[in-house]
């Protein structure tokens, strides 16, 4: 199984939230197996795991519209992300969303605050999440959150941690297992997918 984990997420800035989830699910993660990082030109490379990392446009990026296909071309069998996004366009692989937002501070560059604009608002950030196969939670209030707003045939998972805060993978080992198990699952969906297709 071809697994890539989006990291982009993962800034420098110790009032990130989103930051901080992705850095300690991704850690307890390759605790338990190898995966390949997706990585983008503002990611924090020094505080990701020693895995390989694939580079691709910002999820800002109007090139974003065109990272499923990319995803499609190395060959990903199943994507894990964090924060809902467009990279489900044109998709052939599994794909796990959480129900991240990413961090936009009071003192924010304008520009930065139009760029994570549809994150703002439950009708956009619903609509980003109608396309993945799974949609994970942190907490049983996002759960219910998150129920409202994924379509009648996805699946939601709450991942359990004991701190959502925390960057440190000793949080988030129960969390990982979880979703350790959410991603075999869905890898054998895809090839079920992929058999009753023909497509080998």
């Amino acid at each position: 199984m071809k697994l890539l984990v989006d990291c982009r997420w993962v800034t420098e800035n110790p009032d990130d939230q989103l930051s901080r989830r992705t850095r300690g699910i991704v850690h307890a993660l390759a605790e338990r197996r190898s995966f390949v990082m997706i990585v983008g030109p503002t990611t924090a490379l020094d505080l990701l795991p020693a895995l390989p990392w694939e580079l691709l446009p910002s999820p800002y990026s109007p090139a974003e519209l065109f990272t499923g296909r990319k995803l499609n071309s190395i060959g990903a069998d199943v994507v894990f992300t964090p924060a809902p996004g467009l990279m489900g366009l044109g998709r052939r692989f599994g794909l796990l969303v959480a129900g991240g937002t990413p961090h936009c501070s009071e003192d924010a560059h304008p520009l930065h605050r139009l760029l994570t604009w549809p994150w703002r608002f439950r009708f956009t950030r619903s609509w980003m999440m109608r396309s993945a196969d799974v949609v994970l939670g942190v907490s049983g209030a996002q759960q219910r959150l998150l129920l409202g707003d994924s379509s009648a045939d996805q699946q939601v998972v709450t991942l359990h941690t004991e701190d959502a805060a925390s960057v440190s993978p000793d949080a988030w080992r129960e969390s990982a297992a979880q979703l350790d198990a959410v991603i075999d699952d869905e890898y054998a969906a895809v090839q079920a997918r992929r058999d009753a297709a023909g497509d080998r």
